[in-house]
């Protein structure tokens, strides 16, 4: 195996642990230490990779931002089909991986009051959700006015939904413990 593609494995097992990491504990509550000792790496192996702990948080942001989108084209294709701005968000989930998703979007609105860099990741993907879910509104027959208000709808019911599962996900989590 090449370099390259051992550094391509190893950023990739970087990332993947990371994201899991910041889903069960947050972006503070995630050590670099952690993340690297459950890939078998030591520290240096993830500073090798990524210059520090928020460069590693944010290239874990590509995939969610990604996922994130294609839940989005789900909901658009809802709304296309003419559902109600309701039974339109509900279309975000069902993928699996739903309580995973939820938490680290979670996470990153919380990481986002911090970080200049990741609000600016934050503040692109609520900028093009509008936009895709706005379009979707006026796909279906409605005028521009109402086509932004069903996309701000649909957004704050996929979020009140986001911040209702990983309110029960962590209830849950302590119920057990």
């Amino acid at each position: 195996m090449r370099q390259e593609e051992r550094r391509a494995r190893t950023r990739a097992a970087l990332l993947k642990a990371a994201a899991e990491a910041f889903a069960m504990r947050g972006y503070d509550g995630a050590s670099v230490d952690t993340i690297a000792a459950s890939v078998g790496l030591s520290k240096g192996a993830v500073y090798a990779n990524f210059p520090n702990k928020l460069d590693l948080y944010l290239g874990t942001l590509d995939a969610l931002m990604a996922q994130a989108e294609l839940r989005t084209e789900r909901v658009a294709a809802a709304l296309r089909e003419g559902q109600d701005p309701l039974g339109a968000s509900q279309r975000y989930f069902g993928l699996g991986g739903d309580a995973a998703h939820a938490a680290l979007v979670s996470v990153l609105w919380r990481t986002a009051i911090e970080h200049p860099a990741v609000r600016s990741v934050l503040e692109q993907h609520l900028e093009r959700r509008r936009g895709l879910l706005a379009r979707a509104a006026v796909d279906a027959g409605g005028n521009p006015t109402e086509a932004l208000q069903t996309a701000s709808t649909i957004e704050r019911l996929i979020d009140a939904e986001i911040l209702y599962r990983q309110l029960h996900e962590v209830a849950g989590q302590r119920a057990v413990s």
